[in-house]
């Protein structure tokens, strides 16, 4: 299954209270009957605001316990006496801070409107089942796709990875030339990248393991954005896909995402761009 990067938006208490954009602490806009939790110097602090880091810690693993919620009061106080002081002397008045308070204010929103979307157009089983058809259909014929067992060198210039493979080619063995020469992080593992499919590594890796029979060695480089890489199949076998019900999370994360795309072009469509 392919890789989705995942974004999880969390409402903090830190992006509320830098939310308003009056030049007034969050805590003074407390509304009538609302709880407070404490005033510091004449401002008043929202029991609502204690509750919510509360929350934002428990998330974390933290115990819900009298000591949990004084440290976060303190902190709160701390926060408000240090906001109070920056407005006390004008930086808020600032135009690099009314910019910076601008940026906060929409990001705040875009979290808004997405955990409203979502929330109206929850993700369906018959949705997640379609994303694993599209996927599976993208990998070819079942029976016919091979994964690779991958080890790399990766070098910074064309020079020092034909000095590797040179090595390699007279003998020594790859695991040791990578554990010495290799920048990538898998030199620790002797440039062991486990199994992969074409289609995850960058174009010109997926090409040419595909034309490497088992044990061999590139014959040249590979140029990669990154460098220039000798590579090693280690092993082949026949790819069994993971069923719908084992891809279940990752599929979670590619329809969450489909639907933010849409949502986001729903919006470019219908607006008017000068």
């Amino acid at each position: 299954m392919s890789k989705f990067n995942q974004t999880i938006f969390k409402l903090t208490a830190l992006s509320l209270a830098l939310l308003s954009l009056n030049q007034v602490s969050f805590a003074a806009d407390v509304k009538s009957g609302s709880k407070v939790l404490v005033n510091v110097n004449g401002v008043a602090i929202p029991s609502v605001l204690l509750e919510n880091n509360v929350k934002l810690n428990v998330g974390q693993g933290q115990k819900d316990t009298p000591e949990l919620r004084n440290a976060l009061k303190e902190e709160l106080i701390s926060r408000e006496l240090v906001s109070q002081d920056a407005q006390k002397k004008g930086l808020d008045k600032t135009d690099e801070a009314k910019d910076q308070f601008a940026q906060i204010r929409q990001n705040f929103l875009i979290e808004l409107a997405l955990t409203d979307y979502l929330k109206k157009n929850p993700i369906t089983e018959a949705e997640m089942k379609a994303e694993y058809d599209r996927q599976i259909a993208l990998l070819g014929e079942p029976g016919t796709i091979n994964e690779y067992q991958l080890s790399q060198i990766a070098t910074a210039t064309k020079a020092d990875a034909l000095a590797a493979l040179a090595r390699v080619q007279k003998g020594e063995s790859f695991d040791k030339v990578a554990k010495e020469v290799s920048i990538n992080p898998s030199k620790e593992n002797g440039g062991n990248l486990g199994w992969v499919l074409p289609g995850q590594v960058l174009p010109s890796i997926g090409s040419a393991i595909v034309k490497i029979a088992k044990g061999a060695v590139t014959e040249e480089p590979i140029e990669t954005p990154s460098g220039w890489n000798v590579l090693k199949v280690e092993g082949v076998r026949k790819y069994t896909p993971p069923t719908l019900e084992q891809s279940k999370e990752q599929l979670q994360i590619a329809v969450l995402q489909n639907k933010k795309t849409s949502y986001v072009k729903k919006l470019r469509d219908a607006a008017k761009l000068n």
